[in-house]
């Protein structure tokens, strides 16, 4: 059996893979889940089947994962069964379950997971345990996010640096003075006058700085969203932004 669509009800079978935080771009997260999706497969007979992923995206935060649209619209073919990790990796909300149950209506679904066994949303029982699982996956994702939210609301109090690394400064605000010289520079240019876009292509010349998505995007170069990101951002002037007010803080400006 292997994992592509077919004529006359072959079912078809997708595995689907997702890592809430990625912040190395390394995608090692995701890579343990193919592994044990892939070898969870290989058990069932189950060969060459058709993966699909979303790297760095919550299932809670409500954005668009292009890999699970991509799932959803592959389902449409024909009958499947999805394989995945834990069933939280493929939602999180309970109206995204909604929204799955209704296509079981037109197409059936079978879900298979290495932690957690496996259910299927044809019948009532398997409805009951999914809408189960998500309840508490929505309750323990919400909850994460009020601590989360508190604890970083304390952060901006003591006027801590808050997050991973920024371009300009290194992780716990040490400047990074190569990076902030750059910085300096753009900010220099563009009140000279020059725009985004020219501020830019001087940021692509050879032998210019290293971008931000350096071992994150493959092409490796300046973004004029990223250049505006950076000059609008109220770190470079010494300051952080927290639920939308600037607040002091005691990292240095770039």
């Amino acid at each position: 059996m292997d994992g592509t669509a077919g004529s006359g009800g072959v079912e078809q079978v997708v595995v689907y893979l997702r890592i809430s935080e990625d912040r190395t771009g390394a995608e090692a997260g995701v890579e343990r889940q193919r592994q044990d999706c892939l070898e969870m497969c290989a058990r069932l007979g189950i060969t060459d089947p058709a993966v699909f992923m979303d790297n760095d995206i919550s299932a809670y935060s409500g954005k668009k994962r292009p890999g699970y649209l991509d799932l959803l619209e592959r389902v449409k073919l024909g009958p499947s069964r999805i394989v995945a990790w834990h069933v939280d990796r493929l939602y999180r909300r309970p109206r995204e379950l909604e929204d799955l149950i209704d296509l079981v209506e037109a197409h059936p679904i079978r879900i298979e997971t290495v932690k957690g066994g496996a259910f299927d949303l044809n019948t009532h029982e398997g409805r009951l345990m999914a809408r189960q699982l998500v309840a508490i996956a929505s309750y323990e994702s919400g909850h994460k996010a009020d601590r989360i939210r508190r604890a970083n609301q304390q952060k901006a109090e003591r006027g801590d640096w808050h997050g991973g690394a920024k371009y300009g400064y290194g992780i716990g605000g040490v400047l990074i003075p190569e990076e902030a010289a750059v910085i300096r520079e753009m900010a220099d240019r563009f009140l000279a006058g020059q725009s985004v876009r020219q501020i830019t292509r001087w940021l692509n010349r050879d032998g210019g700085p290293v971008p931000p998505s350096k071992g994150k995007s493959r092409l490796n170069v300046w973004h004029e969203s990223t250049v505006g990101s950076i000059l609008c951002s109220a770190r470079i002037s010494g300051q952080r932004l927290r639920t939308g007010i600037e607040d002091d803080s005691d990292v240095g400006a770039a």
